[in-house]
């Protein structure tokens, strides 16, 4: 089995090759498709290894970014490894890893994360760590059909969705508009100005909301005001991932995030999508019912102790604790993460 390392888009014949693995990998995701080398929102120098066998059958596929010191496939909440259902692992994985080698040049951090145990990463050298309760994720199995999922919600949330329906004050719907992708910017950049962080460029939103192939983005709408929006990135067939929510707060007593999470479940279930992921595990989250699914982490750690003991210091406050730090302190955490 050999490797193909690739740093940007590939032609059209390999991303058909890539594609049709994708329909029998479970969990594809969007950011292991092609696509990802085109994807707005993505930070960083991007990469992804392909395993192929001799006939240039792909088996198994990674994607990540790298820096100076670092190779990084994904996080807990959006693993970016996945493997054809038939595939010989031992085989799959020594490909992968011989790709990282590749990409390698002297960096001393790799970080990989998957969906589940890979013990051929271990016996490869690799520590693992499973998520927690702050870093799992919820995952919805879509083959039971929306009213099924919906009886599983919480009590709070099937109540709370079924009063804002029959006051029928809000609308569900894409954004179709310049006014409306204006409106919908606008929230964001409020949103991130009350958790102290920088907003995206409007650009870049409308280059994702553009992205149909492999993204969704619903607003909520309120007397034709836009209140709320949420992105959402899937590979066709795959996986949707709640990918991002900006919403107005003196609108939520109308509950427009659970209408827009509810009609992108009903959504992807009439678009024939294997599992919802949610994107992350808190309350919010869990009340929309699904799996609080564990995630693994496997590292390859060559700097000195010090540096991996502090890096894990960090890691182990939580998301919980790093959300309610200052802005100047979280800025301070992102930099001991980046190294």
């Amino acid at each position: 089995m050999k490797h193909i390392v690739l740093t940007s888009m590939p032609d059209e014949a390999l991303a058909a090759k890539w594609n049709a693995f994708l329909t029998d990998a479970p969990f594809a995701t969007h950011y292991v498709t092609p696509n990802y080398f085109t994807d707005p929102y993505v930070r960083g120098e991007r990469f992804s290894v392909l395993a192929a066998k001799e006939n240039g059958e792909i088996v198994a596929a990674l994607t990540g970014v790298v820096d100076a010191e670092k190779i990084a496939s994904g996080l807990f909440s959006r693993p970016q490894m996945v493997f054809r259902n038939d595939a010989d692992r031992e085989k799959a994985v020594a490909a992968l890893l011989g790709g990282l080698d590749q990409i390698g040049d002297g960096r001393r951090l790799i970080e990989l994360h998957t969906w589940q145990p890979v013990d051929d990463l271990k016996s490869n050298g690799m520590a693992v760590n499973a998520s927690n309760a702050e870093t799992s994720v919820v995952i919805i199995d879509l083959s039971a059909g929306a009213e099924s999922i919906f009886a599983k919600f919480s009590q709070t949330r099937r109540n709370e969705i079924r009063k804002a329906e029959r006051q029928k004050l809000v609308e569900i719907k894409e954004p179709e508009t310049f006014i409306e992708q204006e409106a919908l910017y606008r929230i964001h950049c409020e949103w991130n100005a009350r958790k102290g962080n920088k907003p995206d460029t409007f650009e870049r939103m409308k280059t994702a909301i553009g992205q149909r192939e492999n993204r969704r983005v619903f607003i909520a709408k309120v007397d034709g005001k836009t209140v709320a929006g949420s992105f959402y990135r899937f590979c066709r067939g795959g996986v949707v991932e709640y990918a991002a929510n900006f919403s107005l707060p003196e609108y939520q007593r109308l509950r427009p995030n659970d209408l827009i999470g509810w009609h992108a479940i009903q959504w992807a279930c009439g678009e024939g999508f294997s599992h919802f992921s949610m994107g992350g595990s808190h309350l919010f989250l869990r009340r929309f019912g699904g799996e609080v699914m564990t995630t693994y982490r496997y590292t390859r750690d060559e700097r000195p102790f010090g540096v991996q003991r502090l890096t894990e210091s960090v890691r182990e406050l939580g998301v919980g604790t790093y959300r309610r730090l200052p802005a100047n302190v979280r800025a301070g955490v992102r930099r001991v993460l980046a190294k």
